[in-house]
């Protein structure tokens, strides 16, 4: 990232300029990455179905550009403002954009969609901010966890969103400072609807602790449905994140819990930990299905420095719910992904990523009805999901930061 003293932004913005000395300064930065990816197995619709009926699919190979392809493209700008005794006016607007088209990223078409906040920093009392915000889990319990070898590796459509596909919109956070090696976070997003403080709101809560090789911590998410009006995904604090076959039969959900640990050590240049994630849905009376519904996930991290210029990580996790019908088998997914590093310099680096899934068991699509379970790897973005019991993908590509 580089700090600029006059910072001239493109038009598009509207902006013309912004000051910036030692203590009060406007940062420009991002990210620019793009690969070529081969899934082996992508669900191809060969009927179109009337609303309601299952469509039958073919699962064919799929070569083909990804943008963002460990990395999401991004730019933005940070801001600090020192204002004395401690204290520091802050704020960071982050735009998503597809590098293969020039487009906003089409999970989310809004101008700063990976997030964008402002507030108050105090080195004494901790961070308050307002905004569109990570969750808790990306910012204290991620790190550790399955997407230590990127989006692939995460649960099956990243179910308790440990890859962040979901940020909390129209939030408060409030972030404490680390005491003895602790640190505790607590987001709020706003449903906005008329009498009623908690429909459609989303709570966030979590810890961490970092002491030397030693990390633990805990997140907890709830995200409030009950003011949707039919079989979607229409709360106004959360995103929605129903894109894979792992998890479009629950968009209808009354509301969304989950809850991710994490425990790692660090011996020397190996990183080695577990990780645990519970996801919970719960119907409505428009919902498509009609019964609580949880899935069981857990995993093992692995990140090793092998030298100043290459790196790699692993992760083999696995899922299982709970069944979705009467004499129907629990769903399932095995999965591990790894990804290799070879950095060019401090600011780019190439990669290379490969992982598989493979699904058993029943589950919903999108319209209730009792389907396979098909895998889809990761996080839903990454590829489309498979139309068979498996799933392998491979990736090469290489980023640069600015």
């Amino acid at each position: 990232m580089n700090r600029l003293g006059i910072l001239v932004l493109s038009a598009t913005t509207g902006f013309v300029s912004g000051a910036a000395w030692a203590e009060n300064s406007v940062t420009l930065y991002g990210i620019v990455d793009a690969g070529i990816q081969y899934n082996s197995d992508v669900a191809v619709a060969q009927n179109i179905g009337a609303a309601g009926r299952p469509v039958n699919y073919a699962s064919k190979g799929r070569l083909g550009f990804q943008s963002g392809a460990d990395y999401g493209d991004r730019w933005g700008l940070k801001g600090v403002e020192d204002l004395g005794d401690g204290y520091t006016a802050i704020f960071q607007l982050e735009n998503w954009f597809n590098i293969g088209n020039g487009a906003l990223n089409v999970s989310s078409s809004t101008l700063w969609g990976r997030q964008g906040y402002m507030g108050l920093n105090s080195t004494r009392y901790g961070t308050l901010t307002f905004g569109r915000q990570y969750d808790v889990t990306n910012d204290l319990v991620e790190y550790y966890g399955p997407d230590s070898a990127g989006g692939i590796g995460t649960y099956p459509g990243d179910l308790s969103n440990f890859d962040g596909s979901i940020r909390i919109n129209n939030s408060i956070k409030y972030r404490t400072p680390t005491i003895d090696h602790l640190t505790g976070e607590i987001v709020y997003g706003f449903g906005g609807v008329a009498g009623s403080a908690w429909r459609n709101s989303t709570l966030s809560v979590g810890a961490n602790y970092v002491a030397g090789p030693v990390a633990v911590g805990a997140a907890y998410m709830r995200m409030d449905n009950s003011g949707a009006t039919g079989n979607t995904w229409s709360s106004a604090s959360a995103d929605s994140n129903f894109g894979s076959s792992v998890t479009a039969g629950f968009a209808g959900a009354r509301a969304v819990q989950t809850a991710n640990a994490i425990a790692a050590y660090t011996f020397g240049t190996l990183m080695l930990g577990v990780n645990y994630g519970y996801t919970q849905y719960r119907p409505s009376a428009l919902s498509s299905f009609h019964q609580v519904v949880a899935y069981n996930s857990a995993g093992i991290a692995m990140r090793y420095q092998y030298s100043t210029t290459m790196s790699f990580a692993l992760s083999p996790t696995y899922t299982r719910g709970q069944s979705v019908g009467d004499g129907k088998a629990r769903p399932w997914y095995a999965s591990i992904a790894g990804v290799g590093f070879y950095n060019l310099s401090k600011r780019t680096s190439f990669y290379l990523y490969g992982g598989y899934q493979r699904a058993g068991g029943d589950t919903f699509d999108a319209f209730g009805n009792l389907v396979a379970a098909t895998p889809s790897l990761g996080d839903a973005a990454n590829g489309s999901s498979s139309g068979s019991r498996n799933q392998a993908l491979i990736r090469i590509g290489m980023f640069n930061k600015f």
